[in-house]
């Protein structure tokens, strides 16, 4: 919902379904959300999730309110009728909230890289969803100028399709863009042709008719004749579309990191399971390198020098089974022509048992792989967090006895608390002690972190030995955790400190948990307690 256009047609739903609604009260009882409850209860809820990517704005029919964890935001709107909803201005893309009496106003900031909903007076920011102690007391966001309406005449020959639709209109939907330029073959239209197909298109966009959600997972205001794939989903209002596609990324976000490790675990043991079974298809040569050892065996001790250690590292010896024609005989400088013999022997007779076996090894690996390919098959359907959840509770027990999954055992004898931020395995250390171990466990590109000036736990950032660092999402979630499990919990903000583990040493003698660290970074955050995936 990150276009102008979008949130232009969602502003006048919107100002339809709230104006002349009270706000009863405004809560936040998830990370990055803010509910605004209006009355009467059947309106809904206005709520909007401050993350990025994800950033949405939607009208919630669920009106059930927290019984816990809930923190209240804005009390000086409480009991305030909305006048209006609307864009502040054409030319960018935020939102403002009037009220009928008070001195308020509410700017909801949705496009941004810290997405954030701003309490007004005076066009000074009062208070704020998200940094309220860095926000409060700054202007205002301002309104750029209204975008000019007047088209160039000519377009620049050497320009892309995609960079001339911008030039005609700066606010285009870059993520349709594509499906327009296919379907009316923009790039073999003239410039008066392209221009005029942006002017109709730009018509179609203030006045949706049916809103879809497209095969690359963007909002479309353009009729399906629009678009050059059949839209994945359709919806009678911009808000129901935001609303779904908000859903469906929440879900996608809780399920993939889970899902993807296990379909990853389950492949490369199809995989081996497959090279496994190609050894067989190399019996034959297998059944001659034996023999062919057994007759080196038989050659040697045939020789009247059999119990003479050998001085070099081959042995010809005239091949009575081949009209007597000389054969090199590998063997071993210092050994007896017996020993080599006997050694030839063993090699022979355990080759001749694997093939022997193989028989009931083909059985057991041809079960295995059909159970491992029919549970990738299950698991590669799933398409949502509590059918992985049911998917999980009945396989776990034979996932273990495959090894494809930790045991209660192994992962309580960690020295930390496994969870995940974002696709990121994150640990928690547990004590001073296990701080120790977990920081020598830890590789020299994982992210490091600890709150400032305060005891609490390690936190590592597990980054696949990558030289970059993790987007600013995860190292803010990660963050978070860090504040959570320290002595400074119960403030609202707290200094975290991030390093790569390469510049974290534990010097010489320090006492359990102690470390020095340099090159570091601080991130003021809120403490939030993950959802444990292990413990």
């Amino acid at each position: 919902m990150n276009n102008f256009y979008t949130l232009n047609s969602l502003a006048a739903e919107l100002r339809y379904k709230i104006s002349d609604k009270e706000i009863t009260e405004v809560i936040s009882f998830q990370k990055d959300r803010i509910d605004f409850f209006l009355s009467p209860e059947e309106t809904g809820k206005l709520s909007f999730v401050a993350s990025s990517p994800g950033t949405a704005l939607f009208l919630d029919s669920r009106t059930g309110k927290p019984m816990r964890n809930a923190a209240s935001f804005f009390p000086e709107i409480s009991g305030l009728t909305v006048k209006t909803i609307e864009m502040m201005s054409d030319a960018d893309r935020l939102i403002s909230v009037s009220f009928k009496s008070g001195p308020y106003h509410l700017i909801f900031k949705p496009f941004s890289s810290r997405p954030n909903v701003f309490l007004v007076k005076d066009d000074i920011i009062i208070s704020s969803f998200k940094d309220d102690a860095g926000m409060s007391g700054k202007p205002a966001p301002k309104p750029h100028p209204p975008v000019s309406e007047s088209q160039p005449d000519a377009l620049k020959p050497a320009r892309s399709v995609k960079e001339k639709i911008i030039t005609v209109d700066k606010r285009f939907p870059r993520g349709i863009i594509t499906d327009v330029s296919d379907v009316f073959r923009l790039d073999e239209c003239s410039d008066e042709q392209l221009i005029n197909h942006i002017r109709d298109l730009q018509k179609k966009l203030y006045s949706p008719g049916q809103v879809s959600i497209t095969a690359e997972g963007n909002i479309s205001l353009l009729p399906p004749s629009c678009l050059s794939h059949p839209p994945e989903k359709t919806f009678d209002s911009v808000n129901d579309a935001v609303r779904a596609l908000h859903i469906a990324r929440n879900r996608d976000w809780r399920l993939l990191p889970r899902k993807n490790e296990l379909v990853k675990k389950l492949r490369k043991r199809l995989q081996g399971l497959q090279k496994q079974e190609e050894q067989f298809s190399k019996e034959p040569e297998r059944r001659k390198k034996a023999d062919t050892l057994e007759h080196y065996g038989h050659l040697l001790m045939s020789r009247p020098d059999a119990a003479v250690p050998a001085s070099e590292e081959k042995i010809t010896i005239a091949d009575w089974a081949d009209n007597g024609n000389e054969i090199d005989v590998p063997v071993t400088p210092g050994m007896t022509l017996i020993d080599q013999a006997q050694r030839y022997y063993d090699n022979a007779a355990s080759i001749r048992k694997e093939i022997a076996m193989s028989g009931t090894k083909k059985k057991q690996l041809e079960t295995q792989k059909k159970e491992i390919s029919d549970r990738l098959e299950e698991l590669e359907q799933l398409d949502h967090p509590s059918a992985l959840e049911k998917w999980l509770k009945k396989n776990t027990d034979r996932l273990q006895q495959l090894g494809l999954a930790a045991t209660g055992k192994k992962q309580e004898a960690r020295p930390y608390r496994t969870v995940r931020a974002g696709n990121y395995e994150v640990w928690i250390g547990k004590s001073a002690k296990s701080n120790d171990e977990m920081l020598r466990m830890a590789h020299k590109e994982d992210i490091w972190m600890h709150v400032r000036g305060a005891a609490g736990s390690h936190v590592i950032v597990r980054n696949g030995g990558d030289q970059g660092w993790p987007d600013e999402r995860t190292l803010l979630q990660a963050a978070s955790f860090a504040a959570a499990y320290s002595r400074q919990s119960g403030s609202s903000l707290v200094p975290v400190m991030m390093a790569k583990r390469k510049h974290v040493r534990k010097p010489k003698g320090a006492q359990p948990g102690a470390a020095t660290v340099t090159n570091e970074r601080v991130e003021l955050v809120t403490p939030s307690k993950p959802e444990m995936a292990g413990s």
